[in-house]
């Protein structure tokens, strides 16, 4: 299993003696260290010069796992998909779907909503006429081509779901 310079640089780290306990992110000589975010929102701490920085919840499931966090297919996960909560008892291991799972339903639905609304054609207005049309036309055949639908699918879908978009 080929490994990634970040997690080398962490077992590097975890063999010299750094550890997390309690949140708290020690150096090899007992020494607290403070860390900082990263770009994606997780703590994380730099040990060598040399070295990118290291996500504390990694440390903490390497020390919790140890090599199992690198098997085929598994992540470390946030139990209560709180980024700044590493303690021992909040990250595990499991699939990516285990890991989407643990974001509250709610967000997974805004999150999923945002996504459709940046790949939709029309704007709601736009459903509007479209559904106008259909009533009138009464043809797939001649809204599709009107509008330039290439789906019967994607015609049914606009005339017969709610169809939101935030434009």
């Amino acid at each position: 299993m080929k490994h990634s310079q970040t997690d080398l640089d962490m077992i590097r780290a975890y063999n010299d003696g750094y550890r997390v306990v309690n949140q708290v992110i020690y150096n090899p000589r007992g020494k607290i260290l403070k860390g900082s975010v990263n770009n994606r929102g997780y703590r994380a701490f730099k040990p060598y010069k040399e070295s990118l920085n290291i996500p504390v919840h990694r440390l903490v499931a390497y020390q919790k796992y140890g090599s199992k966090m690198f098997d085929s297919g598994i992540e470390v996960r946030h139990l209560d998909n709180d980024k700044s909560n590493n303690s021992n008892s909040n990250i595990g291991l499991g699939t990516h779907a285990d890991n989407m799972l643990d974001i509250p339903e709610e967000v997974r639905r805004e999150n999923a909503i945002k996504a459709s609304n940046k790949i939709r054609k029309f704007t709601n207005r736009e459903v509007a006429l479209i559904r106008k049309d259909h009533q009138v036309m009464r043809s797939y055949k001649d809204v599709m081509s009107l509008w330039g639908i290439s789906s019967k699918g994607t015609l049914h879908h606009i005339l017969n779901n709610k169809y939101v978009t935030t434009k």
